[in-house]
C-alpha cells in the first residue's frame, strides 16, 4: 500500500481482542477504520480519510496536515 495516500499522517495498525484489525492516524485518532485484515482495514482508512478530505473541502475549511513523516507501527 502506498504511504502516500494518507497524506503523511502516522498510522497506527493493531489487532483487538477479538480479532479486528484497526487502523488510525496517530495524529488525528478519531480518523479510524476496522475489518478483518490489516490490508482492509487500511483501505477502509483510505476510504475514510477520502471523504474527510471531501468534507473539509465541501466546507471550505483546509485539510489538516501532519507535524511528522508518516509511520506505519503495529502492536
Amino acid at each position: 500500500m502506498d504511504n502516500n495516500i494518507f497524506d503523511g499522517f502516522s498510522i497506527k495498525l493493531y489487532q483487538d481482542e477479538d480479532g479486528d484489525w484497526l487502523a488510525h492516524f496517530v495524529e488525528l485518532p478519531n480518523v479510524s477504520a476496522f475489518a478483518d485484515t490489516p490490508d482492509k482495514a487500511l483501505s477502509e482508512l483510505e476510504d475514510a480519510w477520502e471523504g474527510i478530505k471531501e468534507s473539509y473541502r465541501e466546507n471550505g475549511d483546509p485539510i489538516p496536515i501532519p507535524s511528522r513523516t508518516n509511520v506505519i507501527t503495529s502492536i
